[in-house]
């Protein structure tokens, strides 16, 4: 049966199980319990939550990967960050609407991959995103099957704060990595226990 379209933990732990074990997008580690680094975690400076998993590499070099099979829809490969000036404009007005817009979330996102990964059995429909890529690998654009594993880029700190103040943060270097289900965040909703739960499920921990 394919999991509810209302987003709810237990539908949630339900599609990360039949999904499960997922390949790990970055090798940076997991930051389970660390709830600035979880979906659902708060994001007051533009009036929204974080939406995915930040895994946090600290250094430069490093690769993201697939998670599973699908299809790319989205390589932005000739993104420019803003000045600090301009980001901080777009984000007031995001913190002032009291949640942030899909185009603004584009912005923070930097270079990014967006994989489509079809109509899953007893889950529903998959989306990943990859986001803050420094490149995206040759090859990776809309419309290229891609196979789980499959390197898709170099994670770097395109679309942050330290990337648009051109400082040099370690931890601005990560990636940023979502998984929606029928059009919701996995774990939307969910407290950080079960938020925990449902990410060690999905990535067999």
């Amino acid at each position: 049966m394919a999991a509810d379209p209302t987003p709810n933990a237990p539908n949630d732990l339900a599609a990360a199980e039949a999904l499960a074990p997922l390949t790990l997008p970055s090798d940076c580690g997991l930051p389970f319990g660390v709830a600035e680094s979880l979906p659902n975690g708060e994001r007051a400076y533009r009036g929204g939550v974080h939406e995915g998993i930040d895994f946090i590499c600290g250094e430069r070099g490093r690769d993201a990967v697939a998670a599973l099979d699908g299809q790319v829809v989205m390589a932005n490969q000739s993104y420019e960050d803003p000045t600090n000036a301009e980001r901080e404009e777009i984000l007031a007005t995001a913190k002032s609407l009291g949640y942030t817009p899909p185009w603004t979330l584009a912005m923070l996102f930097g270079r990014v991959v967006v994989i489509d990964h079809g109509i899953r059995p007893d889950v529903g429909h998959v989306v990943t995103i990859y986001a803050h890529l420094e490149q995206i690998a040759p090859g990776i654009q809309p419309g290229r099957h891609v196979t789980a594993g499959q390197r898709l880029g170099e994670i770097g700190n395109r679309g942050t704060e330290t990337a648009a103040t051109g400082g040099t943060r370690p931890q601005s270097l990560h990636l940023h990595w979502e998984i929606h289900v029928n059009g919701h965040f996995l774990a939307e909703g969910a407290n950080l226990q079960e938020t925990d739960e449902i990410y060690r499920k999905l990535f067999g921990r």
